[in-house]
């Protein structure tokens, strides 16, 4: 019965209104078990979150929302357990609906007590943090994986700096770029990167100053690796930021630019001696050509042969500079075609001078097949054999083409002064002419030119060469799978 309030109205129980707000509370499963974990009350938000009705679930052990793998250790019982002994318990993981679908259910159970203090059964609440939970492995996985990617990337130095500069990690391309282990870098100063002249001068510390102020600083310099050896590194530092906008430390961001700088100071030395290198005959041609007015009929012919030979170098030099630029080109296209490389060899040859010059220049027999861009082999042949005769004054030159397996194999020798040990590994680089051949004028180029016009026909080229022994360069080309010919 209901008391009634001044006005005669009746006055509802609090513990009613209670019972009123859990039994239709909808978010929230708010259950009632007694002391072994039997369902004693069911709400609205039961229902709908676990999808059995009052009159399915009351009456049954709050154990069949778990999973068959927890019943089978134990888990619902121990809860009950732990609330009994502390008062109450948290725990999350997959539980199990009617229907058979799984949640991830956020649990609370609470003991409840009688005015003895004895435990008559237990208060349960339950949270679905599914979609909270589905985010939470997802940026997970997203940071696992990013971690696995940094910590996996190798043409990049990827590290993290404390606010002082200390490393905090180290990936693979770290180490393969600076020479050190993750062990033998964390938790060092990133200064020991940079020379003693650097590190005097405040430059690792100016650097960190720099990104703490503008949120990133770019730098680019040399750099020092484990073994004392030198690169140059493109470095990229950049602030890092907690959700309260305080500084909590630096990503670095290292790129190994060597080859780079490298091909930078080529670059620069050979516009330096290009200058150089064509100023010097037309200067001559200039000088003889004043000459030749006034000179007596007898030096004519030689002031006439050195002017020709002055074109010549001049025409040379274009020819490598228009070849390169014309292997470097985005529009160049190859047209492969199946055609005798010896006998555009016997072709070629003749027509690149003087029947004189070229007399000593053995030419290969036969017919041997390769299907390549023939306009590109017949520069390869251009250059190769220009560099003989330029470089070995004397001495037969011996140009052979043979198939070998599935391979053609051109080579040309000659008994020339031949190419520097040091100079033979680089001798294919932009600009590189070696120690020998720096009084010769000419561009760096024509050699870089035979290896891009061969690669770019799927064939390699590599060079021998004995100082004052004469050098070969070998060039090989795949073979045509159809038309074997004999050499």
């Amino acid at each position: 019965m209901h008391d009634e309030t001044a006005d005669g109205t009746a006055r509802v129980p609090a513990t009613l209104n209670a019972a009123r707000l859990i039994d239709q509370v909808v978010d929230y499963a708010i259950i009632a078990l007694d002391g072994s974990g039997t369902i004693e009350s069911w709400n609205a938000g039961a229902e709908r979150l676990k999808g059995y009705t009052a009159t399915e679930a009351i009456g049954r052990s709050f154990s069949m929302f778990y999973t068959e793998e927890d019943r089978h250790t134990g888990l619902p019982l121990r809860l009950l357990e732990e609330a009994r002994l502390k008062g109450r318990v948290d725990s999350r993981g997959w539980r199990i609906r009617k229907d058979g679908t799984r949640f991830w259910g956020d649990v609370v159970i609470t003991a409840l007590h009688d005015d003895d203090q004895v435990v008559v059964g237990f208060a349960k609440l339950t949270r679905d943090l599914t979609a909270e939970h589905e985010l939470e492995e997802s940026l997970r996985r997203s940071e696992e994986r990013f971690r696995l990617l940094v910590s996996q990337v190798k043409d990049y130095a990827i590290i993290a700096l404390d606010p002082s500069g200390t490393i905090e990690s180290w990936n693979v391309g770290a180490e393969q770029l600076k020479g050190y282990s993750a062990v033998e870098a964390i938790g060092r100063n990133f200064s020991m990167f940079y020379s003693e002249v650097d590190r005097r001068a405040g430059l690792p510390l100016q650097l960190l100053d720099v990104a703490r102020e503008e949120g990133r600083v770019v730098h680019t310099g040399w750099r020092l690796r484990k073994d004392g050896s030198r690169f140059w590194g493109d470095v990229v530092i950049t602030a890092l930021h907690g959700d309260d906008g305080d500084l909590t430390g630096f990503a670095k961001v290292t790129r190994d630019l060597t080859e780079r700088k490298r091909l930078e100071e080529a670059q620069a030395s050979f516009l330096a001696t290009i200058a150089h290198d064509f100023r010097t005959p037309i200067t001559a041609m200039k000088g003889f050509t004043e000459l030749v007015r006034d000179a007596p009929e007898e030096m004519r012919e030689d002031m006439l042969r050195r002017i020709d030979a002055n074109a010549d170098r001049l025409m040379q030099m274009m020819k490598d500079l228009v070849s390169y630029a014309t292997a470097h080109a985005v529009s160049t296209t190859s047209r492969p075609e199946l055609f005798d490389l010896a006998g555009l060899a016997r072709q070629t040859v003749p027509t690149m001078g003087s029947a004189l010059e070229l007399a000593r220049v053995e030419l290969p027999r036969g017919q041997v097949l390769v299907r390549a861009d023939k306009t590109s082999l017949e520069r390869v042949l251009i250059n190769l054999v220009s560099n003989s005769l330029k470089y070995s004054a004397t001495g037969p030159i011996v140009l052979d083409v043979v198939r070998v397996d599935d391979l053609v194999r051109l080579t040309v020798t000659d008994q020339g002064r031949g190419i520097a040990p040091e100079d033979v590994e680089r001798i294919f680089d932009e600009f590189e002419r070696g120690a020998l051949a720096t009084e010769d004028g000419g561009t760096g180029l024509g050699l870089t030119s035979v290896r891009s016009l061969v690669e770019e026909q799927g064939g390699s080229v590599h060079l021998t060469s004995v100082v004052d022994g004469g050098t070969t360069v070998t060039v090989e080309l795949p073979a045509p799978t159809r038309g074997r010919a004999t050499a």
